[in-house]
């Protein structure tokens, strides 16, 4: 239906999918940009078009201004994408360092920390630790498809979570980041605090009120005095399977609200201008946002799609109409047809999943 014969628009129905969500929607668009797309591309690589008439968001993650927690605006933005990231990974077998066998891995969720009071800004922190372990983890384990998310602790100090479709080593990643942590004096300070404590003092302090038993008390205090206390416990790596585990991980790890109040210390340590940067992604996924589609267009994968889908919510809004739906209640017909849909869709902004 053409609605204004000077400006040449019309009205157009569409939907746009992402993982877990659907929409359904009118959008109003110039003739001549729809006939220019239809006529290089048919739907099963539109994405390619979209991008040139800028309506797929290609932003990288952006760091607003913020009080040191995430919006609701940023929440939504990490949750797609690590679910992108889910839905696009391939189930791989491990076998660990240890010799454990890990079946159908799909993705890492990393947590780095501090091994001693934070003495310095997190962007130092980011910077100079965070960037250079990413660093060495592309050209160590081939890492391209990660997102972080910045978080702190009771105490002040910053950590950082990570999720990725590419297996990292535990006792690897733990050698880089105290590597990259050393550079600011971190494990000199670690090593500083404990060299020369004794077991008694030890026990008193890190016993948590009695409720670290004694035999692990040992073994951690044994551990360090081998290591010169120079090997801190830094990292800390869950390995997900299943859409499950997904959900719970980015639910604790990644989205979550602190569940505490914010040290004042870290107001007073992180410059108000700096716009401290709370989350980002790799550029891979930063091109991943919703797969847009002319109904008109609809192909038979689109439809099977939709015709598979298993107790979708359906919710009707003023302009839209949204699907939302749980990966792992659909059929394996539904879960093949998806599949191939995401992939068709990444494939075309050239992303490339973890091996």
């Amino acid at each position: 239906m053409v609605l204004t014969e000077e400006k040449n628009l019309v009205a157009v129905a569409k939907a746009s999918i992402r993982p877990g969500k659907i929409v359904f929607y009118t959008q109003i668009i110039d003739r001549n940009k729809l006939a220019s797309a239809s006529n290089k591309l048919t739907a099963t690589a539109r994405a390619t078009a979209l991008l040139a008439l800028g309506e797929i968001s290609t932003r990288v993650c952006e760091n607003n201004s913020h009080n040191f927690e995430l919006s609701k605006k940023a929440s939504g933005r990490i949750k797609e994408k690590v679910s992108w990231l889910y839905e696009l990974a391939r189930n791989k077998t491990i076998t660990t360092t240890n010799g454990k066998i890990l079946n159908s891995f799909k993705m890492n969720f990393i947590t780095l920390t501090l091994p001693s009071l934070q003495s310095h800004t997190t962007a130092e922190i980011t910077a100079t630790c965070l960037n250079q372990f990413l660093t060495e983890c592309k050209f160590k384990f081939n890492l391209a498809n990660y997102v972080w998310r910045l978080e702190f602790q009771k105490n002040g100090n910053a950590h950082y979570h990570i999720a990725t479709d590419t297996y990292l080593d535990y006792t690897e990643c733990k050698l880089i980041w105290n590597r990259c942590l050393q550079k600011l004096g971190y494990i000199s300070a670690y090593s500083a605090k404990f060299t020369g404590m004794s077991f008694q003092e030890y026990s008193r302090n890190y016993s948590n009120n009695g409720k670290v038993d004694f035999a692990t008390l040992r073994m951690r205090y044994g551990r360090g005095c081998a290591t010169r206390w120079d090997s801190p416990n830094t990292v800390d790596i869950r390995a997900v399977s299943n859409a499950k585990n997904i959900a719970f991980y980015i639910s604790k790890y990644i989205t979550k609200k602190s569940e505490h109040t914010l040290n004042p210390i870290v107001a007073q340590r992180e410059p108000s201008e700096s716009n401290l940067r709370l989350w980002y992604c790799s550029t891979s996924l930063s091109k991943l946002d919703k797969i847009e589609i002319y109904i008109e267009e609809y192909d038979k994968l689109v439809w099977d799609c939709f015709s598979e889908l298993t107790n979708p919510v359906k919710i009707q809004y003023d302009y839209v109409t949204v699907w939302y739906f749980k990966n792992g209640e659909q059929s394996n017909e539904s879960k093949r047809a998806f599949w191939e849909l995401y992939r068709r869709y990444s494939s075309a902004l050239g992303y490339i999943p973890a091996i």
